[in-house]
């Protein structure tokens, strides 16, 4: 008799899973401090090539499967931005690199709007942050012989220390979420330690604020909530609270190794450069390009530093026109997300809450990066277009959907 179980073709949930994780791996930092400047090298080509797979992947499965509702107009919010970002690298001599990187960054969206026309929307969001799990878990293992600074950073891929915590915040919402909807067991009590615990190890202050306000919301949108949860919360805040303060822990983080509020204030430096660029009316519309990732600074012993936050970025890469554009699109995918059905709210909430605040200090919100991933995946089901479909896949993950909604389109 023949063993049947010796080999199963992958079923659609596998290649849906597969699109999401080729497009994370794809997206995270693989050298860490390394700016891609226009240079094709090993590194380049082969996220280049993961990144065309997975979009060839999510083509293949949106074209042969359901076809489910889903708005637009993030692309086009999505395409203002690129164009203005390619226009300004047309005009200061950057069109090679920040070409690049526009088609990058163009290929995820795709890749994930396509994804998102056959795949349900909160699977979608799900298995992009267990993407980012796995990939923070080798990441986390691997770096720690590395620790040499007192902070967790990636071995393999070799991420900067906040990229690394913000692939663990992924799967903390996601799991937090699931717990004010009342879907969780102890084991997502088990991994959420784990993943808290790689943050605090990055000691990346900016993520465990933004991840704290985001479970925050979440939880105040809490309807039902079960007596044993809330008793547990409870106690294991106290005995967090008490062991911070017994050991200075909370104190040391917020310090690390003295550090304190410095880092703010040499962000401050980058951004003060940011603003006060004169390269004329066209840079200051439509900026340099998305390829650049550093700015001359003036005044310090060094003459360079990283953009570190997504709003000066954009500034920079796509000018005052880009900036405006992204602005007004995250205020209007926060006011979608407050209309979406109360299971997809909580997350969509809670997701947006976290991205956008983390983008205020960190940079990459508007790049071909996870977050990018994760805040698109938001913006699409926020939309009208795509509001219909959510009551209706509430279902799928087993939570009450509390309105009427029409059926799917096939």
């Amino acid at each position: 008799m023949r063993d049947d179980t010796a080999f199963r073709v992958p079923t659609r949930r596998h290649l849906e899973f597969l699109v999401a994780f080729l497009a994370v791996v794809a997206t995270v930092n693989w050298r860490r401090g390394d700016y891609f400047a226009g240079s094709l090298d090993p590194v380049v080509a082969a996220k280049g090539m993961l990144t065309a797979t997975a979009l060839l992947l999510a083509w293949a499965l949106a074209v042969s499967g359901p076809r489910r509702k889903l708005g637009t107009g993030s692309c086009w919010w999505v395409a203002a931005i690129l164009v203005c970002s390619l226009l300004g690298a047309l005009g200061t001599g950057h069109l090679w690199a920040g070409g690049v990187v526009v088609v990058r960054v163009a290929m995820v969206a795709c890749a994930l709007f396509f994804l998102l026309r056959t795949a349900s929307g909160v699977q979608v969001v799900t298995d992009t942050a267990t993407s980012c799990g796995a990939v923070a878990v080798v990441a986390a293992l691997t770096g720690i012989p590395g620790m040499t600074d007192g902070r967790l950073a990636g071995g393999y891929p070799a991420m900067a220390a906040n990229g690394l915590s913000l692939l663990a915040a992924a799967v903390v919402l996601v799991l937090a979420w699931r717990t004010v909807l009342g879907l969780s067991r102890w084991p997502s009590a088990v991994a959420a330690a784990v993943f808290l615990g790689i943050i605090w190890e990055t000691g990346s202050r900016t993520v465990l604020l933004m991840l704290a306000a985001a479970v925050l919301l979440m939880v105040l949108q809490m309807r039902r909530p079960q007596v044993g949860l809330v008793v547990g919360a409870l106690l294991g805040s106290a005995a967090m609270v008490v062991l911070a303060l017994l050991t200075g822990a909370i104190t040391g983080f917020l310090e690390r190794d003295g550090t304190g509020l410095s880092t703010v204030d040499s962000r401050m430096i980058a951004w003060s450069a940011a603003l006060s660029q004169d390269g004329g009316l066209w840079q200051k519309l439509f900026g340099s390009g998305l390829s650049v990732k550093i700015i001359h600074v003036t005044g310090q012993y060094w003459d360079t530093q990283p953009l570190d936050s997504t709003w000066m970025s954009l500034v920079v890469q796509a000018g005052r026109l880009g900036f405006g554009i992204a602005l007004v699109w995250v205020l209007w995918v926060l006011v979608s997300a407050a209309r979406a059905p109360y299971p997809q709210r909580v997350l969509l909430l809670g997701m947006l809450v976290f991205l956008v605040g983390r983008s205020v200090l960190e940079s990459g919100l508007f790049d071909a990066t996870p977050e990018f991933m994760l805040f698109l995946a938001v913006a699409l089901l926020s939309e009208g277009g795509s509001r219909g479909r959510l009551g209706v896949e509430a279902a799928e993950f087993g939570a009450p959907a509390h309105e009427e909604v029409p059926s799917l389109q096939r």
